[in-house]
């Protein structure tokens, strides 16, 4: 277990109630992907499974173990996601392209294009519930730092599709994230994309992506803010504040190339 320098009493707990978790301690935020890269260097099993600290298994895991133990040709996979009224949710997508970044939730498989099969294969799947072997996290050198929070799981499932590795989804088991992504962390994940576009793309499809993307949240900012001028509720507000930072995070990302 990983402690990012938590402020309630959480890591304290969990050392009085279950002693044998280990736990790595942070005396600093270290993000999404160093904290989790920081707890697997520590990892003494064949698998490692990042599960975030908001999330409750509803069904035992085993099944899906073997399934991963199974399918060679599988790297990663995750399991089907309930939010917190345990409706199923989008945990797995497509990788970014110039037209699924025009609109982002086009990058998003939801769950009902599934049907009842055991295993699908997915281009990428979400780290709050991510599986896979011990020995491919160390070869692929585990998540990418450059990524503070969003987007580290598509660039982990990018790089394991180039080494000739697959994602897989199961929906038959089920888990509860009742967190996740709220509108306050738009620019920490529009920054995530522009890292990926930085470091997956080339030539004319790159230039395409880097300039929907900074059209895109340039457009939204605009349109935020002339709503707050109109509607003045807080939402909106807090909209337009993040499209606007992520609009100048994407500039400063593409400055720094």
């Amino acid at each position: 277990m990983a402690d990012n320098a938590s402020s309630d009493d959480s890591v304290e707990f969990v050392a009085r109630e279950y002693p044998w978790v280990r736990i790595v301690r942070s005396n600093r935020n270290l993000g999404f992907s160093a904290a989790n890269n920081l707890a697997g260097k520590e990892a003494l099993g064949r698998f490692i499974l990042l599960l975030n600290a908001d999330t409750v298994l509803v069904e035992p895991i085993a099944s899906v173990v073997d399934w991963l133990d199974g399918h060679p040709e599988y790297a990663l996979l995750t399991i089907n996601m309930l939010n917190g009224e345990g409706i199923p949710s989008a945990c797995t997508g497509r990788f970014p392209s110039p037209l699924r970044l025009i609109l982002l939730r086009n990058m998003l498989t939801g769950p009902e294009r599934f049907g009842d099969n055991y295993a699908y294969e997915v281009d990428w799947v979400q780290a709050s519930f991510l599986l896979i072997r011990a020995e491919q996290w160390t070869a692929l050198g585990g998540l990418d730092e450059n990524y503070f929070m969003y987007v580290e799981d598509v660039d982990l499932c990018k790089r394991a599709w180039d080494r000739g590795l697959k994602c897989a989804y199961l929906p038959n088991i089920h888990y509860i994230h009742s967190g996740g992504y709220n509108a306050r962390r738009f620019s920490e994940q529009v920054r995530g994309l522009g890292i990926y576009i930085s470091h997956h793309m080339k030539g004319l499809r790159r230039l395409l992506s880097w300039g929907i993307l900074c059209t895109g949240c340039l457009v939204r900012a605009v349109f935020f803010r002339t709503r707050v001028l109109l509607m003045r509720d807080e939402m909106t507000r807090t909209m337009s504040r993040a499209s606007w930072l992520a609009f100048k995070a994407l500039l400063h990302e593409r400055l720094s190339l």
